[in-house]
């Protein structure tokens, strides 16, 4: 018997389906020095999914991730969380989806925090950041609830790579809705539709 190629597309599904998604990065590591763990001190933590415009970082892009038979899901979104505080969110944003068998659009909001693990990095200048301030950019890996407009619930995974941060990290999103895994995030690009997310650590102030 001759061994299965294993194509690239799986071992992406396979990485998907242990939790490594999501990241924000130009070509190379130009988007990371944050620490282990991420708690630092209980703070609050901010996820948006950016608008990168260089220098230009902004909330309001939207990022794509696809699922078997290319089908996607597109999502906008910004929240906040609290790590090791799972009802401690807030947030949500917009979702539209081409996959037949859980089609439609609308809104979505976040439930629950699952996880939160930051990573070594930070967005350095020239960037201009208009979310909040470069010292407070974090990296990591974010899994929230969420649920639809329309009754569906699902996961959501928001990766982020910095300027620092291993280039094993990934840029951008993937997720559930209802039965159907979108595991495959979209290449980052620049402009509304830049696949690129971002974290703050927010000042209690």
């Amino acid at each position: 018997m001759t061994d299965p190629k294993i194509t690239r597309r799986q071992i992406i599904k396979g990485a998907a389906a242990v939790g490594a998604i999501g990241a924000l990065g130009l070509p190379s590591a130009a988007f990371a020095d944050g620490g282990n763990g991420g708690n630092e001190g209980g703070r609050r933590i901010r996820w948006d999914l950016v608008e990168l415009s260089p220098p230009d970082v902004r909330a309001g892009g939207d990022d794509t991730a696809s699922s078997e038979g290319e089908f996607t899901l597109t999502l906008t979104g910004s929240g906040t969380f609290r790590p090791e505080h799972s009802g401690q969110v807030t947030g949500g944003g917009t979702w539209r989806t081409t996959n037949p068998d859980v089609p439609g659009n609308g809104t979505y909001r976040v439930t629950a925090l699952v996880s939160w693990v930051q990573a070594p990095g930070h967005l350095p200048p020239p960037f201009v950041d208009h979310i909040g301030t470069l010292a407070d950019t974090r990296a990591g890996l974010a899994i929230l609830r969420i649920k639809y407009s329309d009754g569906l619930e699902g996961v959501l995974f928001v990766s982020c790579n910095l300027s620092g941060t291993p280039p094993t990290v990934d840029e951008g999103i993937n997720g559930s809705r209802g039965f159907v895994n979108f595991f495959m995030p979209a290449p980052p690009t620049t402009g509304k539709h830049s696949n690129r997310t971002l974290f703050h650590m927010l000042r209690e102030d």
